[in-house]
């Protein structure tokens, strides 16, 4: 018996191995002969016969782990398919390829789900100790908001230093560009209520009035530059602010002080907190908030609320809507859930959330129209339609009718449609939408849709997984932080530029750029692996009997599920908010699962 398991180990380290490692090209394996790769497989290969060994069969399965782990494991096969050949042909390709491709989901379904069993068995049982505190933490202890945004402060000073004013990314400069009255591309994407303003929807008003206002403070004085350090000092006062707050409450939960300082660690550390904190683009302050709220939908849970606290709260779920357009989707998608574990909350919180509806439709349907600001397009909501039309435009162009080409020519533009299909970007299709176009002609075009829908599926489905699957791909991750001078303000006239200290702006940047490389700490700037570990939390609170808790996870995945409605794959700044409360998540959720565990201990101990 032991060495059937002893063999059943040694096939299942091959297979992982070769899941891990392995490249497949449309003609099967691509094994590479070199002293260098055949040393790495042997070596993992032993490696997870001895991991497998020690822990394969060691759980009670769990149904929810093992469904998880099928779906990590298809994600890895589909999800290298799609970003090595565009489509499902490294798995469907041929009858070598499926079969290649079974072994691989097998190698990675005994790796997932033997790791997913594991960490839960060690979160479950292995309870963390307070350490003591040296006399310069002990600090904390007595003042735990103060001394964060101290130390974070002084750790995000070097990146406030070498980019005075601050990083701004080409939304932001086009946003400035409105408030001083130039010309935009986002008025040629909107029908303008008055072509004498220039300021639309496109971008949240309030963060477009927020640093175009700013900046126009500093060009009134003649230094635009100091306008934008005033963003800057706003923006990173916020941000700081919020981690600070995140850390104080943490502490105040009693969370264990090692997790509490770990979090502070990598608020302080990890390079794209700072690099965003420091870059004027709308996400940042969403993202700030998107924190609080997860905080503070935890807090209404567990703890009883004043009058106050809800005031406060329905204030924030407001600042949620007004910086990001599709913040509605955020807190609809998530609020009224929290209403179904405690009755006792359902009337203000229905309060809150019908006060939040009724300044969303008076801000966009009364508010804007009376000061003649263009909303923004309806095209930003069909970039999955458009890119599985621009698909079956590239490749099976010649099957489409004269008439149904003429229908979408009247919204999109037929002529170069297939040429403008890019798989990861919808932009250049949707950017040619015709503002002008009717409900009854859109109407037309997705009946022509919903018919080429029907003719060929496969040519729609790999046009939206093509535009998504990065977010659930944790290899191919397009991590990205913004570092350089953005020209657009230079060329509009704008003295806006970066100081001299151009050498530590370089050490800097080589940090940030080099940073998703470092193992396991790096796991933070994967869009796929973040995902994954939203996942694996949803996973975690069913198999432990929390499911009150997944309302804490809402927030993320309606954020998720825009992401895949989006235009683009594997966009870091729409994952920015998941990133921003993933940490003190965490540390929420297995503060209260130990607390869970603790009350079980001690029924027992009565019993």
């Amino acid at each position: 018996m032991k060495r059937f398991r002893n063999a059943i180990c040694l096939i299942l380290g091959i297979l992982s191995s070769y899941s891990l490692l392995f490249e497949v090209t449309s003609k099967g394996i691509k094994f590479s002969r070199s002293n260098t790769m055949m040393l790495t497989y042997l070596i993992v290969a032993i490696f997870l016969f001895v991991f497998y060994k020690k822990y394969l069969g060691n759980f009670k399965g769990k149904k929810t782990y093992r469904i998880i782990a099928l779906v990590f494991s298809l994600l890895m096969v589909f999800g290298y398919s799609y970003d090595v050949a565009g489509d499902s042909s490294l798995v469907f390709g041929s009858i070598s390829l499926a079969f290649i491709s079974l072994l691989k989901t097998i190698g990675y379904y005994a790796l997932f789900s033997t790791a997913i069993h594991l960490l839960n068995d060690i979160i479950v049982k292995k309870k963390l100790k307070n350490p003591k505190l040296p006399k310069v933490l002990a600090l904390f202890d007595k003042h735990p908001f103060l001394f964060s945004f101290i130390v974070l402060l002084i750790c995000y000073l070097p990146y406030i230093i070498a980019y005075y004013p601050v990083i701004i990314n080409y939304d932001a400069a086009n946003q400035i560009k409105e408030i001083m009255g130039i010309h935009t591309r986002y008025m040629d994407s909107v029908v303008l209520l008055n072509p004498n303003v220039y300021i639309t929807n496109f971008n949240p008003i309030i963060h477009t009035l927020l640093i175009g206002g700013l900046f126009k403070v500093g060009y009134l004085i003649g230094n635009v530059n100091f306008g934008m350090f005033l963003y800057s000092i706003v923006q990173v006062t916020i941000v700081i602010s919020v981690f600070a707050y995140a850390i104080y409450y943490l502490n105040k939960i009693q969370v264990n002080k090692k997790l509490i300082l770990i979090v502070l660690g990598i608020f302080a550390l990890v390079p794209l907190f700072p690099f965003y904190a420091m870059t004027a683009v709308k996400d940042v302050i969403f993202s700030s908030f998107i924190l609080l709220y997860v905080i503070k939908l935890y807090d209404i849970l567990k703890y009883k609320q004043t009058t106050k606290q809800y005031i406060l709260f329905a204030l924030l779920v407001l600042l949620i809507i007004l910086f990001r357009n599709n913040g509605i989707y955020t807190i609809i998608l998530s609020l009224p859930f929290i209403m179904i574990f405690k009755k006792e909350i359902r009337k203000p919180i229905l309060i809150v959330l019908l006060f939040n509806i009724a300044m969303y439709l008076g801000y966009n349907k009364v508010l804007l129209p009376s000061l003649e600001i263009a909303n923004t397009s309806v095209r930003e909501m069909l970039s999955v339609p458009f890119q599985q039309t621009a698909r079956y435009a590239k490749y099976y162009g010649d099957e489409i009718s004269e008439e149904d080409k003429e229908i979408i020519d009247k919204v999109l533009g037929y002529d170069d449609l297939g040429e403008r299909y890019e798989p990861d970007l919808s932009d250049k299709v949707k950017n040619e939408f015709n503002k002008y176009t009717t409900n009854e002609e859109l109407m037309d075009y997705f009946k022509v849709w919903f018919k080429y829908l029907l003719k060929r599926p496969g040519v729609y489905i790999d046009a939206t997984i093509n535009n998504i699957y990065g977010y659930f791909y944790p290899n191919t991750s397009a991590w990205y932080i913004y570092t350089g001078l953005n020209e657009k303000l230079p060329e509009a006239g704008f003295d806006y530029h970066f100081n001299g200290l151009s050498g530590l702006r370089t050490v800097l940047s080589a940090y940030g750029e080099a940073f998703p490389y470092i193992p396991i700490v790096g796991t933070i700037a994967n869009i796929g692996m973040v995902v994954w570990i939203h996942i694996i939390l949803l996973g975690m609170l069913i198999v432990n009997k929390m499911k009150k808790y997944i309302v804490l996870l809402l927030p993320a995945i309606s954020l998720i599920l825009v992401c895949i409605v989006g235009p683009a794959n594997t966009y870091f700044r729409y994952i920015l908010p998941c990133v921003f409360a993933l940490p003190p998540l965490i540390c929420i959720l297995y503060n209260e699962l130990r607390e869970q565990i603790s009350l079980k201990e001690e029924g027992n101990q009565k019993e």
